[in-house]
Formats: structure tokens, C-alpha cells, sequence
């Protein structure tokens, strides 16, 4: 199946420094194809390319925010969580990474082909490899990360980073276990049932200067 609809994210070209994202449209995280009583917390997501990496920040206005898996762990999904799953290479492999925190910084960082199989990555001081920032209060969260162009590259070694490339991914806010659950996401999914490894529906990420 492929996707019905599919939006389309212009990488900027950013310098490094604070606050770069108010500078870089954001990426709504607007659709809510799945029933969520009505709940649909306001989320936003931002990227941006600086030298020798991608920046990612995201934010969600979210009442009662759960945050119990610390670490890494393979049930951030469960508290409140925002999601960035990308495919920096889908010319060459179906394969694509999942970073998946919850307000506490918690991790969840994965490769494969799909939801059934897919190897955990483990990230020794990843607070510190990511550059990971959280901020939290009343009710706003956010998380800011640098992922580095040589992490992507180790894991998909077809990429033709200098050459630049059209990738796909999403993103997504969730929260299985809190008091609200939901499921939204950036680019539509047109399925019957809350499902964020589905590829087919992701969004096009289009870096600077790239015309096709």
C-alpha cells in the first residue's frame, strides 16, 4: 500500500547555535487518523542541516505528561513521546532508524525494515553522542538533538551525503499508558489502526539545494 497523500519538508540550512529552529518552518503534527477522544496535543517539529549534522527539535503542549521509562528502553511509546523515524537512504534500502524520548530523556533507537524486525542501537552516553536537550513545564515539552551525518552514514553506507539525497521519514507524538492516549503524526497513514512502521506513508525530507 502507498500512501494516498504525502507532504514534503525543505531542510534548511542552519548554523549552529541556540534557539536555530525559530528561523526553519516546522512540520505540523496534525493528523490524528485514529480515534484519541478528541485529544490532540499541539506538536511541531523542526530540521535543520549544519556542518557534519542534522538538528531535530520537536515540541508538544501536552496536559498530564507521563514519563516512567528511563534510559534505554523499549517502551517509550508508552509515555508521553514524541517520534522521529527516518529513512536516509530509501533509493538503496527500505531499511530506516526510529528515535523515539519521553520528557525524561528515555531512548528508543532502532534499524530495520519494519516493526517485526528490528536491531536495538545502543549508544554509549547517547545524552552526550545526540547532544540531547529536554525541557519541560506546566504543560510544554520539548527535545532537541543533533544526529551526526557519520552516524547515518555507518548505517547506510550508500548514502551519498555530499551529493545531498531526497530522504523520507515522520514524525509522530503518542502516549500509550498516559491518561490521555493518542496517536498523531506529520504525514497521513491511511490505516485502520494506530501503526507508525508503516514506510509506505512516509514524508518527503528534501535537502537544501536538492531539485528533484
Amino acid at each position: 500500500m502507498m500512501a494516498g497523500v504525502t507532504r514534503v519538508y525543505d531542510i534548511k540550512t542552519i548554523d549552529s547555535g541556540t534557539e536555530w529552529w525559530k528561523k526553519v518552518p516546522p512540520a505540523e503534527v496534525n493528523c490524528f487518523p485514529w480515534d484519541s477522544g478528541g485529544y490532540r496535543p499541539q506538536t511541531r517539529a523542526w530540521l535543520g542541516l549544519e556542518k557534519g549534522a542534522l538538528r531535530l527539535r520537536m515540541e508538544s503542549y501536552e496536559t498530564e505528561r507521563r514519563a516512567e521509562e528511563q534510559g534505554f528502553s523499549a517502551l517509550v511509546y508508552t509515555d508521553s513521546c514524541m517520534e522521529f523515524f527516518l529513512s536516509p537512504d530509501p533509493e538503496h534500502t527500505t531499511e530506516y532508524l526510529n528515535w523515539e524520548f519521553n520528557p525524561a530523556g528515555a531512548i528508543h533507537l532502532a534499524l530495520g525494515k519494519d516493526r517485526r524486525e528490528r536491531l536495538h542501537i545502543p549508544v554509549e552516553n547517547y545524552r552526550d553522542y545526540f547532544d540531547l536537550a529536554v525541557e519541560a513545564a506546566d504543560s510544554f515539552w520539548a527535545v532537541s538533538y543533533r544526529i551526526p551525518l557519520e552516524f547515518l552514514k555507518r548505517h547506510f553506507p550508500s548514502m551519498d551525503i555530499q551529493a545531498g539525497c531526497t530522504m523520507r521519514g515522520n514524525f509522530y507524538k503518542c502516549g500509550d499508558k498516559t491518561a490521555r492516549p493518542h496517536f498523531g503524526c506529520w504525514s497521513p497513514i491511511e490505516l485502520p489502526s494506530p501503526e507508525f512502521h508503516c514506510p509506505a506513508f512516509f514524508g518527503l525530507l528534501r535537502w537544501p539545494g536538492l531539485l528533484r
